[in-house]
């Protein structure tokens, strides 16, 4: 792995370092295509703070936001493929301390 490799994961991993930020990016994992005010609700998240927190997954590139108009203007949100990327890292990361677990739970 070169430098920047480890330096972009490191950006990624500081992003989701905050607990609002690692809700709204696994919700987002589990409904691609979610909207703001579904977010905000499903998390609990008043919306001026949670504006926030997506500017900042925005930034760094793991989140995408595409606007939808019907009766008013909706954003949706959905991870990038780095996003995906680094959602998969997570969920099979959290599958190996599981098997583990499990494996000193059976000694």
């Amino acid at each position: 792995m070169s430098v920047e490799e480890v330096r972009r994961q490191l950006w990624d991993y500081r992003a989701l370092g905050n607990g609002i930020r690692l809700n709204a990016f696994l919700e987002i994992s589990r409904q691609p295509g979610v909207s703001f005010n579904e977010l905000s609700r499903i998390i609990g998240v008043e919306r001026g703070l949670l504006a926030y927190h997506l500017a900042v997954l925005r930034a760094a590139g793991i989140v995408k936001v595409s606007y939808e108009r019907r009766s008013k203007q909706t954003s949706k949100y959905e991870l990038t493929r780095e996003g995906e990327r680094l959602a998969q890292e997570l969920c099979s990361s959290g599958r190996r301390r599981t098997n583990r677990a499990k494996k000193q739970v059976n000694k």
